[in-house]
């Protein structure tokens, strides 16, 4: 306790109302620029669920977002526009097992204009609302 009330009487003439509200603005301003730079969009390389997904692209906040590539530990590859974490807006997912779809997604499903093209190489080409092909006879 002797220890205590030492540094204390030490630091007792320095504990002033002005010191305080100055180590509460440099507090607060260091906690501005974090959450500032936080939120920049930056290039990284992610391997997410122990190594089954690898990320390269723009990512904010540790998710991807801009544009990137994704690759799934069965080989199948997104490369395109990402929002939060999700496929959204232009991009090219091909699947191992031979479909492919080029095209608009929203939310990390086809949505929008694209084109699948299916392992037997039957094309569909159009309109795509949330992942389902929407034909237009």
């Amino acid at each position: 306790m002797d220890k205590l009330r030492y540094y204390y009487e030490k630091i007792k003439p320095y504990l002033t109302r002005r010191h305080m509200e100055m180590a509460a603005l440099v507090f607060v301003l260091l906690c501005a620029l974090f959450v500032y730079l936080s939120g920049r969009q930056h290039q990284a390389v992610l391997s997410l669920k122990n190594g089954e997904i690898n990320y390269s692209g723009q990512v904010v906040r540790n998710k991807p977002s801009g544009t990137g590539k994704i690759t799934f530990s069965n080989g199948d590859v997104y490369e395109g526009e990402f929002e939060a974490g999700s496929f959204d807006g232009k991009g090219n997912f091909k699947a191992v097992s031979g479909w492919s779809y080029e095209g608009q997604f929203e939310a990390g499903l086809a949505h929008g204009q694209g084109t699948l093209t299916t392992e037997t190489g039957v094309v569909y080409k159009g309109t795509f609302n949330q992942g389902v092909y929407q034909d237009e006879n």
